[in-house]
């Protein structure tokens, strides 16, 4: 049950990484940090395997099906990353954070639309569309106030 904590702990740690994020990068480019993000997320992968005593899979190798879909979980995010690094950088990380909030309601849809999953209600998709609004008014403020 302590997993379902995680996503609030994570939240927490999100809010804290972009306001470093946001100072970090007053002192360095987009391609460093995220330079310096590989190199420490190894060895925290390395502990991480050595705590829980996960071992490395290789079993998705065996599928070519399995394979995109990992390598599409891992670039895709790591391509959001870095245009929310960039969006840190030259705007400011309190705008990205609140711009970016709207992910998830592009989960439920992407999950719908790629995998048929219906386990939402209009609860769900009405709440995710107010997120929606909220973001594009905050980038249409954005871009206003930029142009």
């Amino acid at each position: 049950m302590i997993y379902a904590f995680f996503p609030i702990v994570a939240a927490i740690l999100y809010g804290l990484g972009f306001s470093l994020m946001d100072r970090a990068l007053q002192v360095t480019n987009v391609i460093t940090f995220m330079l310096v993000d590989l190199l420490i997320a190894i060895p925290l992968i390395l502990a991480l395997i050595k705590i829980s005593g996960e071992p490395l899979s290789w079993e998705f190798l065996n599928n070519k099906t399995d394979i995109a879909i990992l390598v599409a979980a891992v670039a895709i995010p790591t391509i959001g990353w870095f245009l929310t690094a960039y969006t840190v950088k030259n705007i400011s990380a309190g705008y990205a954070a609140f711009a970016e909030v709207s992910y998830p309601l592009f989960t439920i849809i992407f999950l719908f639309l790629i995998f048929g999953i219906r386990n939402f209600d209009w609860h769900l998709l009405l709440g995710g569309m107010l997120v929606v609004t909220g973001s594009f008014i905050l980038v249409l403020g954005q871009l206003s106030k930029s142009g």
